[in-house]
C-alpha cells in the first residue's frame, strides 16, 4: 500500500458535512480553526514543533521517574499504566538528544522541524559530533529523506571513530616523544642514581621521625605498669611483630646492597656520600616536604582521637 499523500475529491455536500464534523471535533478539543489556508499551515507547523517539544518533555519526565525508581519498578509501572514501551523509549531518546545539544541549538528551526525518527537517529551519535554540527549542517540534514539521513548519520559515526583513532595515535606519539625526550641525567648523574640518592635522604628522615615517635610510645607502654598486663602484652605483641617485619625488610635491602656492591664500598666514614650544592638543596627541600606531609597526617590522626 502506498504511503504517499493523494488528492481526494469531495462533492459540495461532502465538503459541507466534513467541515461541520471538523468544527464539531475542534470545539470538543478546544481548537480554534484558522480562517484561511495560510494561517492553517502556520498553525500546523507550530503544532508539529510543539509536538516534538512535548515528546522531549515527556522524555525528561520519564528519565526523572526512572532515576528515582527502584530496579524494575519503572518497567512495571509502564505496564501498569498500559503505556507502549517503545513510545516511552523514543520519548527518552528525543529528550537525551535535546540534552546533548548546546543551548544555542535547541531552538533552531532545523532541530524543531526534524521529525522524531531523525532525532532518534541523531541521538545515537556521540555528543561531541552533535555539538560540532552548525546550523547549516542541521538544515542540510533536515532536508534529507529518512533513508539519506541515516546514510549521513552513518558517515558521521564513521568519521567520529576515525577521529578517535587519530587522536589515540597522536596521544601515543606524544607520550612516546615525552618518554624519549625525558631527561636522562640529573646533577650530572644518571636519573635513577639521582632519584635513589634524593629519595633515600627524604624517606630516611620520615622513617626516623616516625620511629622516634613510636619509640616514645613504646617506652610509655613499658613504664605504665598500672595498666592491665594482658592489654599491655597485646600492644607489645602488635608492636613486636609489625616492627619486626619492617626490620626484616630493611635487613633484606641492606644485605642486597652489600651482596651487590661489597661492604668495603658501603661501611665506614670514607663511604659517606657526597652531594653537590644543587643536589643537596633539592634533597633538603624534598625531605622537608615529606616530613611536613607526615607531620600533618600524624597531627590530623591525633586530633581525631
Amino acid at each position: 500500500m502506498s504511503t504517499e499523500l493523494t488528492d481526494q475529491t469531495f462533492s459540495a455536500e461532502e465538503q459541507q458535512q466534513l467541515a461541520e464534523k471538523i468544527e464539531s471535533m475542534a470545539t470538543q478539543v478546544h481548537l480554534v480553526m484558522p480562517d484561511n489556508v495560510e494561517s492553517a499551515w502556520q498553525l500546523v507547523i507550530q503544532m508539529e514543533e510543539q509536538a516534538l517539544i512535548d515528546t522531549a518533555k515527556r522524555g525528561l519526565v520519564y528519565m526523572s521517574i526512572k532515576m528515582h525508581s527502584a530496579h524494575g519498578e519503572f518497567e512495571s509501572k509502564i505496564r501498569e499504566h498500559s503505556l507502549a514501551p517503545r513510545t516511552v523509549r523514543e520519548s527518552m531518546t528525543v529528550a537525551k538528544m535535546f540534552l546533548a545539544l548546546p543551548e544555542s541549538k535547541r531552538r533552531t528551526s532545523a532541530v524543531l522541524n526534524m521529525n522524531k525518527s531523525k532525532l532518534i537517529e541523531m541521538a545515537r551519535l556521540p555528543v561531541e559530533t552533535v555539538e560540532s554540527l552548525d546550523d547549516d549542517d542541521l538544515d542540510t540534514l533536515n532536508d534529507l529523506s529518512v533513508r539519506e539521513f541515516r546514510k549521513e548519520i552513518r558517515k558521521l559515526k564513521d568519521k567520529h571513530i576515525e577521529l578517535e583513532d587519530q587522536t589515540a595515535t597522536l596521544i601515543n606519539a606524544l607520550e612516546t616523544e615525552r618518554l624519549t625526550k625525558a631527561p636522562k641525567q640529573m646533577y650530572e648523574l644518571p636519573m635513577l642514581v639521582a632519584q635513589v640518592r634524593r629519595e633515600s635522604f627524604a624517606h630516611n628522615a620520615v622513617i626516623n621521625q616516625s620511629l622516634e615517635q613510636f619509640i616514645a610510645m613504646t617506652e610509655q607502654l613499658c613504664n605504665t605498669r598500672d595498666l592491665d598486663l594482658n592489654h599491655r602484652i597485646g600492644a607489645a605483641q602488635t608492636t613486636w611483630h609489625l616492627w619486626l617485619g619492617v626490620q626484616q625488610r630493611i635487613t633484606h635491602m641492606l644485605n642486597r646492597l652489600s651482596g651487590e656492591f661489597g661492604p668495603e664500598h658501603l661501611a665506614g666514614a670514607e663511604c659517606i656520600p657526597q652531594f653537590s650544592e644543587d643536589e643537596w638543596q633539592d634533597a633538603q627541600t624534598n625531605r622537608e616536604y615529606m616530613l611536613a606531609m607526615f607531620n600533618d597526617r600524624f597531627s590530623t590522626n591525633s586530633n581525631k582521637k
